[in-house]
């Protein structure tokens, strides 16, 4: 997405085909593959890194976030960036496209518990409360900063909420649900309006504002709220203590991430 009309389609397969094969199947393997899903908890555990995460805030979003970044570096600005108007075409279709992506978002983070029970029930309403709250933070951010809210504001927040609870959704309870949602409305909104525009990169879809940023904030926030309140599993994991695990494997998702996609865009 943060290349959006700078690649030829041949180029964007061939580019996702071996991105794929080189950092999502490895991360992926790494927390949920034999080992990595312990008592359904997705965990780095064939790295010997004890993070958890239980819906894909490392293997989806962080990974796909930095590498975007790292993309549309390498590739360049848009023809005429900075000096019109890349608005979306239509806010009827961006909306459309939010209420799809919402729905769908309930798939794999309810789904994650891999059982219709106790913990997907918590992960849904967790979710539900995440994307409603950041929702809601974005637009009034954009009312008070930028003098009148939008409907992309909003739609905005709603994916930032849904990225930061993604990697939490079936590890913390409603209220701290509420909590990171009001941060995913809040700094995801500041690294899109702000921080892309000080660093000078195009990134078409706020790829990385939303999910780079989101993403790493989700890692580090699921550490915060993780309760076994939440998910009884988290019992044994809470006591060795989860903080410095997840910025290990924020560092090791980044640096795999980042390598692997200079190597490949180059």
């Amino acid at each position: 997405g943060a290349i959006a009309e700078r690649m030829k389609f041949s180029s964007v397969l061939l580019f996702v085909a071996l991105w794929m094969f080189a950092v999502y199947f490895p991360l992926a393997h790494m927390v949920w593959g034999p080992g990595g899903f312990m008592n359904g908890l997705g965990n780095f555990e064939k790295s010997g890194i004890k993070a958890i995460d239980f819906a894909g805030g490392t293997v989806v979003h962080m990974s796909s976030g930095w590498s975007a970044l790292i993309l549309c570096l390498i590739v360049g600005k848009r023809s005429g960036f900075g000096a019109k108007s890349f608005a979306p075409h239509s806010m009827v279709l961006t909306a459309i496209g939010t209420g799809m992506l919402w729905v769908g978002w309930y798939g794999f983070n309810a789904g994650s518990a891999l059982a219709a029970d106790g913990i997907a029930a918590n992960a849904f309403t967790t979710t539900t409360l995440a994307a409603a709250v950041a929702a809601f933070v974005w637009p009034v951010l954009e009312w008070i900063l930028k003098g009148h809210p939008t409907v992309l504001g909003f739609c905005s927040g709603a994916v930032s909420g849904l990225v930061v609870i993604t990697p939490a959704a079936g590890f913390v309870t409603p209220g701290s649900a509420v909590i990171m949602g009001l941060l995913a409305g809040a700094i995801p909104f500041f690294a899109v309006m702000y921080m892309k525009k000080w660093l000078g990169y195009d990134d078409a879809l706020d790829t990385f504002g939303v999910h780079g940023v989101g993403g790493t904030l989700g890692a580090i926030l699921t550490a915060v709220f993780a309760s076994t309140e939440a998910n009884p599993a988290l019992a044994d994991v809470i006591k060795k203590g989860l903080m410095g695990e997840h910025f290990k494997a924020i560092a090791f998702t980044i640096v795999l991430s980042v390598v692997a996609t200079v190597v490949i865009a180059l």
